[in-house]
């Protein structure tokens, strides 16, 4: 039974705790991460607290897996935003360029900030989870988690216009 349901949040998840992994290692080779998220979660499932969101303990359990690597090795990998590639190959070579640079300069931002910044723009920005979602993971209340991003969206806003970039394209 408890496998059973592990199958199931599988195929309701999975793409949730990949998308989380990619953006969260710069990685796009996370396949063995998610594989060892869900064989956790099985063996963990005892532990289970059913008031929680089933996505929200999966992303814990990814994150705390992630911290516990990267602890070990000491090294942390640039933070990379997977793009859908449909979107991307539409454009033009130069607007292509155009891109790469943009989000070049996003992606060296996001991963300058300090590293409770980075984990509140990755889930609340990019993943777009709830407040309550990232006080969930991050083990920390609804209004610090609003405050966190606020402040982590101003530095951020700060940082890339340093940078010459803005909203919709460069200065």
């Amino acid at each position: 039974m408890e496998r059973n349901l592990i199958e199931e949040w599988f195929d309701l998840y999975e793409r949730d705790i990949t998308s989380f992994l990619v953006y969260y290692t710069g990685s796009m080779d996370v396949e063995d991460l998610v594989q060892e998220t869900f064989l956790r979660a099985l063996n963990k499932i005892s532990r289970f607290n059913e008031k929680a969101h089933p996505k929200t303990w999966l992303i814990s359990i990814a994150r705390n897996m992630v911290i516990d690597h990267y602890r070990r090795n000491r090294v942390w990998k640039k933070l990379r935003h997977l793009f859908l590639h449909e979107q991307y190959f539409s454009f033009e070579i130069d607007q292509r360029i155009l891109l790469n640079q943009q989000n070049t300069y996003l992606y060296n931002a996001i991963n300058s900030l300090p590293a409770n910044y980075k984990e509140v723009i990755i889930l609340r920005g990019i993943l777009d989870m709830s407040s309550k979602e990232v006080s969930s993971i991050l083990k920390s209340n609804e209004n610090n988690i609003n405050v966190l991003y606020h402040r982590s969206l101003k530095k951020l806003k700060i940082m890339l216009e340093k940078e010459g970039y803005e909203y919709g394209g460069f200065k």
